[in-house]
C-alpha cells in the first residue's frame, strides 16, 4: 500500500513538472513571437558598430505607447427612462420583453459591445413596431415612442464610442503590445485591416456590420496589428536616429582616399546591405503598405466628433505623426549611407 501510494505522489509531481515546464514553453514562445524586427535592428547595429570600430552600445527604446488609462476614454452617455405605466401598455412588439431585460440587475452590467448591440435591437424593434401601428389607438403612446426611436437614434454614437474605448479587446489591440511587424503573413494584416473597417462602419450601417463586431474584437485582441505597426515606427525610429548621428561622427573624419579606406569601405557597404537592406528596409516597406492601407480608416476615427478627444489625438499621434518621424529617420538614414559612399565613387 505505502509503495502504490509513493508511486501515485512520484506520479502526480511529474505531471505537475511536466504542467510547469509546458506552460513557462508557452511563455517563452509567446515572448518571442513578432521580434523580427528588433533582432534585426540589433544585429544591425552590432555588426556595423563593430566593422567601424565604434563603441558598442546598446541603443535605448521603450517603444511603448503612452494610451491614457481606459477609463479616461469613456463617454457619458445620456439614459433614456421609460415609466413603467407607458411600458406595460405597449401592446403587440418584441420590445417590451427587450426593456424589461435590460431593467433586470443582470441586465444593467453589460459590456460595452453587449451594449451595443442590445441598443441596436432595441433600435430596430422599435422601429418594426411604429410602423407596424399596432399600437396607433394609443395616440400619446404612439408619440412617446416615436420621441424613444429618435432620442435612441441620438445616443447610438456615443454608446459605439464606448465600444471601441472602453472594449478590452479593442483597447489593448490599439494600445498595448509585446511584439513587433515581422513583414510577412504572421502580420495578419488582412484581418487587422477588416476588423478596423467593421467596427467603424458599425456607427453608420449597423444592420450590415453588428452581427460580426464580437468576432472582430476577438481578432483585434489576438494580432494587435495597430499597436504592433506604432511599436515598430517608434523602434525604428529611435534605433536609425542614434545610428545616423554615430555614423556621421565617424563619417566625418573618413575621406577614402586609401586602398585601406575603400577595402573598409566595401567591407561597410557589404555589411549594410545584407542587414538594412535585405532584412530591416524589407520591413520598412510592409509597415508603409500597412500604413496606408490604414490611414483612411485612421482618419476616420481622428476626425469623428463623438470619440473623446484625448482618444483621437493619441491615434493622430501615433498613426499620423509617428509614422512622419520613422520615415524622416529612415530617410536621413539612407541619405547618409549615399553620401559615404559617394566619397569612393
Amino acid at each position: 500500500m505505502r509503495s502504490k501510494m509513493s508511486r501515485q505522489k512520484i506520479s502526480k509531481t511529474t505531471v505537475a513538472r511536466l504542467i510547469c515546464v509546458g506552460s513557462l514553453l508557452l511563455f517563452l514562445q509567446a515572448c518571442q513571437r513578432h521580434q523580427t524586427l528588433p533582432n534585426a535592428l540589433e544585429n544591425y547595429s552590432d555588426r556595423m558598430y563593430k566593422v567601424l570600430e565604434l563603441e558598442q552600445k546598446s541603443i535605448p527604446t521603450t517603444a511603448t505607447l503612452a494610451f491614457q488609462d481606459k477609463s479616461a476614454l469613456a463617454t457619458d452617455v445620456p439614459e433614456l427612462n421609460i415609466k413603467m405605466r407607458e411600458f406595460y401598455a405597449i401592446e403587440g412588439c418584441a420590445i417590451k420583453q427587450l426593456i424589461a431585460e435590460r431593467n433586470t440587475a443582470l441586465g444593467k452590467i453589460q459590456l460595452p459591445s453587449v451594449r451595443l448591440g442590445y441598443e441596436w435591437t432595441l433600435i430596430d424593434l422599435l422601429r418594426k413596431c411604429i410602423d407596424s401601428n399596432v399600437n396607433s389607438e394609443n395616440k400619446a403612446l404612439a408619440v412617446k415612442m416615436r420621441d424613444w426611436l429618435s432620442q435612441k437614434q441620438a445616443i447610438f454614437p456615443l454608446i459605439w464610442s464606448n465600444m471601441l474605448t472602453q472594449s478590452d479587446e479593442f483597447y489593448l489591440g490599439i494600445s498595448s503590445s509585446g511584439g513587433f511587424i515581422d513583414g510577412n503573413e504572421n502580420d495578419n494584416f488582412t484581418d487587422g485591416l477588416f476588423d478596423l473597417k467593421n467596427l467603424i462602419s458599425i456607427k453608420e450601417d449597423p444592420a450590415t456590420n453588428i452581427a460580426s463586431m464580437e468576432a472582430s474584437l476577438k481578432s483585434i485582441q489576438q494580432h494587435r496589428i495597430y499597436a504592433r505597426l506604432w511599436r515598430s515606427q517608434l523602434l525604428l525610429r529611435d534605433y536609425l536616429q542614434q545610428m545616423t548621428i554615430d555614423i556621421s561622427t565617424w563619417a566625418s573624419t573618413f575621406t577614402c582616399e586609401t586602398r585601406k579606406d575603400k577595402e573598409k569601405l566595401a567591407i561597410i557597404r557589404n555589411v549594410f546591405t545584407l542587414f538594412f537592406i535585405d532584412e530591416i528596409q524589407g520591413i520598412g516597406a510592409q509597415m508603409n503598405q500597412y500604413h496606408y492601407a490604414l490611414k483612411p480608416e485612421f482618419l476616420k476615427l481622428i476626425d469623428d466628433n463623438h470619440l473623446p478627444r484625448n482618444f483621437t489625438s493619441t491615434v493622430e499621434q501615433y498613426s499620423q505623426l509617428g509614422f512622419d518621424e520613422y520615415q524622416n529617420a529612415m530617410l536621413a538614414h539612407i541619405e547618409m549611407w549615399q553620401d559615404i559612399f559617394k566619397k569612393c565613387d
